[in-house]
């Protein structure tokens, strides 16, 4: 049964200007986010992605970043690549109490865009 459904679109540019500031950066993505982003060379389009992923499970969750931040949203890849979601904190509380069990995403970007839309079941 699906639970909520959430979408966003991040600006590329917005994240790119934003990116050489470590507290930016640090306040955004986990340590786990911040070596995959590394690992891509600070990709603003990637960076932009993940923004756009952990603002669609926010809107999932139906709570936007109103209880908790991006940091409890955790957007990580699997061996091939695919991006799962992991959360922890009172993101992770608030899908406990709607009851969802599998929460899927998708990111697509170009040049200037990146959108994610995310479903919980």
């Amino acid at each position: 049964m699906i639970k909520g459904i959430g979408i966003d679109i991040a600006e590329v540019e917005r994240i790119k200007k934003n990116m050489g500031d470590d507290r930016f950066l640090e306040k955004l993505y986990s340590n786990k986010e911040l070596e995959y982003l590394k690992s891509r060379k600070l990709n603003p389009q990637t960076a932009a992605g993940m923004f756009a992923a952990k603002e669609a499970v926010a809107k999932c969750l139906g709570t936007g970043f109103s209880n908790f931040g991006p940091r409890h949203i955790g957007i990580l890849r699997d061996g091939h690549g695919k991006p799962y979601v992991v959360l922890s904190g009172n993101a992770l509380k608030r899908a406990e109490e709607l009851n969802i069990k599998n929460i899927h995403i998708s990111i697509s970007h170009t040049k200037d865009f990146a959108i994610a839309q995310c479903l919980a079941e």
